[in-house]
């Protein structure tokens, strides 16, 4: 019954934020679509994990907070001088000029970011002492990654990775062809998994794309006149969430079978991929409960940022950047004791950070910045969907932790925008 009300309250969000949009598929709803559609296969996966009534009301209500910033940066940014100029823009996009700079851009960034990697991997492999044993390190990876000195040069370059990513799924959204330096991005991003026995990089490119998806076809519609046909927009991204779904599992399968070196697919190993995957997709949820009741009320110290941006903070020296942002791990299944992890979904590091009413204020802030370039990407803002891209898959992954605590999350914000702005300026 809880999860019912949770649903009908998300719902009603949904149905109040598309009166003020085209698109079911506003920032509220890519957000509250991910928390209704991820608690009810919580609720029929996993009923024995913690889901409180309390638990229930702090998620409705910071979602509510994002509703009410993501209207305000809508009307903020109907108020705003400077509008989108679709026809000439497009103009500009499709000129030599502007594809020759733009393609410039992607070839350098996919170049160093493929270079980033190979040093990258170099440095495991040298610590492992083969490129075998660096491969097949396993779980051994994880728990080198404290003890791995990587200069923050090739880090920075690296970084570089995720906003190529960005600027690739634009230019196939502008020119529909598949070139081969759209591939270096994606190449780097995979030997940085495989040295890390990582999944979530992959995991978190792919959700990208996947959400691409929804705006080229907004993109396509203001190119091609056809008015606001949202069902077509998103229909096309309901049928490929099952293909994300697919994809995203058997990369997960594969991480975790590359950390424990078992690559054998048998009945028990495919068993135990299955359940840490429905450990990694719903325990966040559910530990949320446990440290809201137990660890909340004890803790002390706002980490004003600390949780949040935690590479960033580790980068400027202010604090140490914990792999995983927690160390201690907290229990989320009422029959299973053992089960713990350290994943509590975004909100904890905003109540941490913020205090719950900052952390409140700051998701609705989030809102009116999601909301505001929301706006300009419906309207065929180049830059503004480059922005919303990144926005939407961090969304998307706030029912784990809020990606921003990686600093290649952070630059992807920013980077994939003012190259398309730089290109377009130096084109007209």
């Amino acid at each position: 019954m809880l999860h019912f009300f949770f649903i009908l309250g998300i719902l009603l969000i949904l149905i109040i934020r598309k009166d003020f949009s085209n698109y079911f598929l506003s920032p509220t709803g890519i957000l509250g679509i991910t928390w209704g559609v991820c608690v009810i296969l919580q609720f029929v996966f996993a009923p024995e994990y913690y889901f409180t009534s309390t638990t229930a009301q702090l998620f409705f209500i910071f979602i509510f907070s994002f509703f009410l910033g993501d209207i305000t940066g809508s009307y903020l940014e109907s108020l705003s001088s400077k509008k989108v100029n679709f026809g000439t823009d497009y103009k500009i996009y499709q000129s030599l000029t502007f594809k020759s700079k733009f393609t410039f851009f992607l070839i350098i960034l996919g170049v160093l970011s493929f270079v980033g990697a190979i040093l990258y991997f170099g440095y495991f492999v040298s610590f492992f002492g083969s490129f075998e044993a660096g491969v097949t390190a396993g779980w051994a990876a994880r728990g080198a990654l404290e003890e791995i000195s990587v200069p923050i040069a090739v880090r920075a370059i690296l970084m570089l990775g995720y906003s190529d990513v960005v600027l690739t799924t634009i230019y196939f959204l502008l020119y529909r062809k598949i070139k081969w330096f759209l591939f270096l991005p994606y190449i780097s991003l995979l030997i940085m998994g495989i040295a890390q026995a990582g999944r979530a990089g992959f995991i978190l490119i792919l959700v990208q794309v996947f959400l691409s998806s929804f705006w080229i076809t907004v993109y396509d519609q203001k190119l091609n006149y056809k008015g606001n046909n949202n069902f077509f927009a998103e229909k096309k991204l309901i049928k490929k969430m099952m293909v994300l779904i697919v994809f995203a599992f058997i990369i997960f399968i594969g991480g975790d079978m590359l950390r424990r070196q078992q690559f054998s697919l048998t009945p028990e190993n495919l068993e135990t991929s299955t359940t840490v995957f429905k450990e990694y997709l719903f325990g966040g949820i559910s530990a949320f409960s446990t440290y809201f009741e137990n660890e909340y009320s004890n803790f002390s110290t706002l980490g004003l940022g600390k949780y949040s941006y935690s590479s960033l903070y580790d980068l400027l020296g202010i604090s140490k950047n914990e792999i995983g942002v927690y160390t201690k791990y907290l229990g989320f299944s009422k029959k299973d004791s053992s089960l713990t992890t350290n994943i509590f979904t975004a909100f904890r590091q905003f109540i941490d950070d913020f205090s719950l009413l900052g952390g409140l204020f700051v998701f609705f802030l989030y809102g009116i910045f999601s909301g505001y370039f929301y706006g300009k990407a419906v309207k065929g803002s180049l830059a503004a969907i480059a922005i919303m891209i990144v926005v939407y898959t961090y969304l998307f992954h706030t029912i784990l932790l809020s990606i921003t605590v990686h600093n290649a999350v952070l630059i992807s914000f920013l980077v994939p925008a003012v190259i398309i702005n730089i290109c377009k300026k130096t084109a007209k």
